[in-house]
Parts: C-alpha cells; structure tokens; sequence
C-alpha cells in the first residue's frame, strides 16, 4: 500500500511539473515575441539586457529540471543493473552520478522547505537502490572465498567499486578542504581516523549531503572480511570445541585447508596493498588460538594421546604456513602464544608422574630379582634399559606430533625424571652395603654405566630436534653426569661390602698388635682382597674395575694410617720395618690389578709416615712433615703431634719445638695455597673426631 501511495505521489509531482514547464515554455514564447517587438527600441537598452538575462536563466532552469525529470528514469534503469554482476561497477558510476544531481536539486532548494520534503520523498527512490547496491555489494565482500573459486570477475569488480569509492572520498576531502582553507593534505591525512572517530561516536552525516569524512567503504570491506571468517568459525568455537575433539580438529584442519585457495584464488583478485593473504593468516590463526585456549579449558579431562593430537594438528598448521611462505615468526604464533601451556602441564604431569611410578616400580623389582649375566659374566638389570627404553618412546611420540615448545618441555621433564631416578638409586645406596648385596651393587654399578651412554645418545636425539632457541636452554650435561656419579658411589659402596665383611673387620682390629707384627694380618687381608678381587672383575666393567680397585687401595691407606695415628704401642724399629713389609705386599698385590704408578702413588702415604715417624731431630721432622705437607695439603699438624705422642724418649722440650715448627710450615703453607683440598688426611676418623 506505501508503494502505491509513493507512486501516486511520483505521478502527482510529474503532473505538477510538466504544468510548470508548459507555462514556462508559454512564457518563453511570449518573451521571443517581446524580443522581436523590441529590436528597433535601441533607446531601451537596459530593459533588454535584463530579459535577456530572464531568458538565459529560464533555459538553465529548464535543463535542471528535464535533468532532475530523468533521475526517476536513471533510478529504475540503475536498479534494474542490480541483476546483473557484470553491471556493476556501471550501476555505481550511475548511482554516484545520481546522487551528485540529487544533492544538487537539494541544495538548490534548501531554502524551500516545502519544494525540498516534495523533492526528498521524490529521490527516495535512489536512497532504495543506492541501498540494495551496497547489501549486494558486502554480500559479494563477505562470500569473497566462494567468489574467488566461482566468480572471481565479479569479486573484481566488488572491490574494484570499493576502490573507486575511496578515490571520491578522498576527492570530495580535498575539495572540503580547500573550501575550508585548511589545506588538502591535512585533511586527506585525517580523513580516515576522522570517519573512524564519527561512527564510534555514533554522530552521522545529513542522509542527503556526501559524508564528511567519506563513506568508509575499504574499512566497511575489513569488516565484512572478518565477519566472513568469524561465521566460518563459528561451529568450531562455539560447539565442536565444546564437545567431540576429534570432530573439533577435523573442522579445524578443513578451515586451515582454505589457506592454499586464499593464496592462490583470493589473493590475486584484490589489490596487492591489502596482503589479504597475511590478514586471512593472522584471522585464523587469532581464532585457531581461541579453539586452543577452549581445548585448554578441559585439559584435564583430554587423554595423552588426544593432547599429542591437538599438537599434532599445530604442528601441521604450522608447517603449511611456512610451506606457503609465511614468516617463521608468524608461523608459529599458535605453538607460541601460550594458549596451549596447560595442555602440556597436564601431558608432562602426567608423563612424570607416571615415569616415577614405573622407575620405583623398577627400582623395586631389582631388590627382590638377582640380577642378569652377561655372557661374560658382567651383572645388570633392566631398570637402565627399561627407563631409557620407556623416556624413548615418550620423546619420540612428541617429536613425531608435537612443536619445539612441546619437545622442549619433554626435555626439561625428561631431565627431571633422570635426575630423579638418580636420586632414587642414591637412596638406596645409602641402606647398609651388607643388606643391598655385593652382585646388586655391582649391578648398580653396570646400570649406571649403562645409562651414561643411553642419556648421552637420548640427550643428542632431543637436542637436534630441538630449534636453537630452545637448545640454548636445555642442559643435558650435568644430568648425564649424575649416573657417572651415582656409579662412583655405588663402587665406594662395593668397596664398603668388603670393609665390613666380618672377617677383614676382624683382621682389621689386629693392626700394629702381635699378629700383624707376626705377618698374620696384611698378608691374610691381600688373601681375601684376592677372593673379592677375582668376582668384582668378574661382575662389572673393566674401566669401573680399576675405579674400585684404586678405592679399596686408598680405603686400605686410610685404615692403615687411622690405626697407626689411633694405637697406643711406641713406634720401635721391628714396628718401622714391619710397616715397610706392608707397603711391598699392598704395592705388590695392587699392581695386577692397577698400574704401577698409581699402586706407588696410593702406598706412599705409608713410607711418608715411616719417615717422619723415624726421624731424630728437628731438621728431619720439618723436612719429613713438609715432604708429606707436599703431597697432602690437607694434613694438619696434630699429625705429627700423635707421631711425636707414639715416639719414646723425646724431651717434652723438643716435642714442643717440633711441633709448633711444624705449625708454621703448615700455616705459611694455608697462607701462599689456595686453601686446604680435601684428601687422604680428611678421612681420618681419628682427626675428624678431635675437631
């Protein structure tokens, strides 16, 4: 019913019109024949000029108002273009010369308020059509992908309008600002932020007078883009996020399959200077983060291997980006941008969580299972193969389905659980030697040798996987290390098996008594050594064999050494000589089973005490005691203090003398050193108890 009335009214302003200029063309003509008249009444000059003037204005009239007669005619042909795609870009040219003659009607009679509502009502009809252009035309901006594979010349031409929009845009600030004074290039600098600024506001030009600042059309074109990708996205983030993951990242990897015809079919139907192809990546890839951080949300209630999935799919997304030329720093925004943090604090949570409950679990099985042979008799058990076997698989899962941040995260954990598994078998170290076994200690031993090698070739397979950004942070190093160190220790214990065999404790207690004098005590010990000896050769690795055997020498020195400084009989010739015999059997025996150097090297701490202990006089202690101040930095003077203690017949007066001689050496020997080192004399039980 309104359109009938409009039309009604468009027919009543035509009929109104054409009466108007059929009596302007009646009076036209009564004037030509006035003119005529008039030709010979030179002396009226003036009276001529004047309706020549009228007659000039008449015909412009006439003019603008067959021109404003047409636009009803131009309005229906341009909505009837609308039909037509290839008529687009005419159907703007037509509209925008449309409005150029509807805005001069306007202004032509703004000061008629009247004639202006009767010619507003009779342009409707183009502010209708100028409307349904522009729906067409976003409707064409917001299916762009569809166009681009279909009908990519009538994208073009979308865009194309869009641009010529732009052009009159800037033209129509230019001319505003020269009106204004102001100077076209200020303006033009300011005319986007200022039509930025004027809809925020919500402050709209007058509906029949061109925007001041333009109509927006390449900021209306980013919008539509971005509503094109937030629809494209919508079932992902608002539903299949919420419930199926696997639905999730099928959805998720065909729209990141769109990227591919981005490039090749929309990128080129729009001008270079948009990068539309870098604004559809960073649109993704911002909504790809917020799937992410919804997945996050529920990361407790994903399983491992779904969280391996979803990093599997970055991972993806990630290599098709680079494989399409984007920036690697671009490309990796979505492993980087901490939106999937708590799917891998959960996933390494797990992951340690459940190594420590297999570590223990293997840890426990060795202390109730003798351990296996080799062929060569050498002991093991499978805790270094099955912990190593078991962070293998681990780490090769996440290399194969995850990013660096991911791997680098596996890194640091897997360093936590060696370094955990080496504080666990430290703990079981420090039970009694007696009670862990000889054969379990020796395997401890081997394992750890074992897992040395095994860390050392996991720590390489991470560290060239990992990117260098990464690898600069990871420190396998000192991790590896541990097992060298825990081995060591576990050696110091096979040592301590042998230290408390009840027998050696008993031979022992004998030092400096009547049967070590009567060669029942060294020479019984190197027997049982021997026994020992021949099954731990037997049972672990010759480079961890010659460790312990240089161990047990050096624990022998120490007990030596504590018995002489600890017994209470004087130091005699038949004492000296028979010390003397102890280092040939010691230096002796020790040299089948480590070079002669070192067995030297071990027994000298004996001959040293032979010296100072036989010395006669001042000059021969301080020489003695600093010989052996030479060799061990660590021995303090009460040293010779208990040697002087164990000498008979020596005047208080020279023991005083001695020994504060001896207190200088050592105090100007601390003074110009580098401070005590830690050696023989600090294992001495009798030392450690006076202080």
């Amino acid at each position: 019913m309104a359109q009938v009335e409009q039309a009604k009214a468009g027919i009543d302003a035509l009929t109104a019109s054409e009466a108007a200029i059929a009596r302007l063309a009646d009076n036209f003509l009564v004037i030509d024949k006035l003119c005529q008249e008039c030709q010979t009444l030179i002396e009226h000059h003036d009276l001529i000029k004047l309706l020549s003037n009228v007659r000039n204005n008449l015909n412009t009239t006439l003019k603008d108002v067959e021109g404003m007669m047409s636009i009803s005619v131009e309005a229906a042909e341009a909505r009837a273009s609308l039909n037509d795609d290839k008529e687009l870009v005419t159907t703007f040219e037509s509209l925008t010369a449309l409005e150029g003659k509807k805005r001069f009607a306007l202004a032509t009679a703004s000061s008629r308020k009247e004639e202006a509502k009767k010619l507003r009502d009779y342009f409707e009809d183009v502010n209708r059509t100028r409307d349904k252009f522009e729906q067409m035309l976003w409707d064409h901006i917001r299916n762009f992908y569809q166009l681009s594979r279909k009908s990519p010349q009538t994208l073009v031409r979308a865009l194309r309008v869009v641009e010529m929009q732009e052009v009159l845009d800037q033209q129509h600030a230019e001319e505003a600002a020269e009106a204004e004074g102001a100077g076209p290039v200020a303006l033009i600098s300011n005319t986007r932020a200022a039509r930025k600024s004027a809809v925020a506001s919500g402050v709209a030009s007058e509906p029949d007078q061109p925007p001041k600042n333009g109509k927006g059309y390449k900021d209306r074109c980013y919008d539509e883009i971005r509503k094109s990708v937030e629809d494209r996205f919508h079932t992902l983030l608002t539903k299949l996020v919420k419930e199926e993951l696997s639905a999730a990242l099928d959805e998720a990897n065909a729209i990141g399959g769109e990227l591919p015809d981005v490039y090749d079919f929309v990128a080129p139907c729009f001008p270079p200077r948009y990068e539309i192809f870098l604004l559809m990546v960073q649109l993704y890839t911002e909504r790809f983060i917020q799937m992410l951080r919804a997945l996050a949300d529920r990361a407790s209630d994903l399983s491992n291997i779904d969280i391996l999935k979803v990093t599997s799919w970055v991972v993806q997304y990630q290599e098709q980006l680079l494989n399409l030329g984007v920036d690697e720093s671009l490309a990796q925004v979505c492993a980087e941008s901490g939106a999937m943090d708590p799917l891998m604090n959960v996933y390494v949570d797990r992951m340690q969580s459940t190594m420590q409950k297999w570590y223990t679990n293997i840890l426990e099985a060795d202390k109730v299972q003798p351990p296996k042979k080799t062929d060569q008799g050498k002991l093991w058990t499978p805790a270094a193969v099955d912990l190593f076997r078991i962070l293998g698989e681990q780490v090769q899962n996440v290399q194969e389905n995850s990013t660096d941040v991911m791997l680098y995260r596996i890194a640091l954990a897997v360093i936590q659980v060696m370094g955990d598994f080496q504080a666990a078998e430290r703990h079981r170290l420090e039970e009694p030697a007696a009670e862990i076994g000889l054969e379990a200690i020796c395997a401890m031993v081997n394992n750890n040798i074992r897992c040395h090698d095994l860390s050392l070739e996991l720590s390489g397979n991470i560290m060239e996987s990992l990117a260098p950004y990464y690898a600069e942070q990871v420190n396998f190093e000192d991790t590896c290390k541990g097992f060298l160190e825990v081995a060591k220790e576990a050696v110091q214990q096979t040592v301590r098996v042998i230290f408390e065999d009840p027998g050696v404790k008993e031979l022992l207690v004998k030092l400096y008594q009547k049967d070590w004098h009567e060669g029942l005590v060294t020479e019984y010990l190197v027997a049982t050594f021997g026994d020992y000896f021949g099954d731990v050769k037997m049972y672990i690795e010759d480079r961890s064999f010659r460790r312990f055997a240089e161990a047990c020498l050096e624990e022998t020195i120490v007990i030596y050494v504590d018995h002489l400084l600890t017994q209470r009989n004087y130091i005699k010739e038949d004492m000296l000589e028979r010390m003397k015999v102890d280092e040939e059997i010691l230096a002796d025996f020790f040299r089948e089973y480590i070079s002669p150097a070192k067995a030297a090297k071990r027994v000298q701490p004996l001959a040293e005490f032979r010296d100072l202990a036989s010395a006669e006089s001042l000059e021969a202690f301080t020489l003695a005691y600093t010989n052996m101040l030479q060799n061990h930095p660590d021995c303090p003077p009460e040293v010779v203090e208990k040697i002087l203690a164990l000498r008979e017949g020596i005047p208080r007066k020279d023991v005083r003398e001695v020994f504060q001689s001896c207190k200088d050496i050592y105090s100007k020997a601390v003074a110009s050193g580098d401070g005590v080192k830690v050696g023989l004399f600090s294992k001495l039980s009798c030392l450690q108890r006076k202080k």
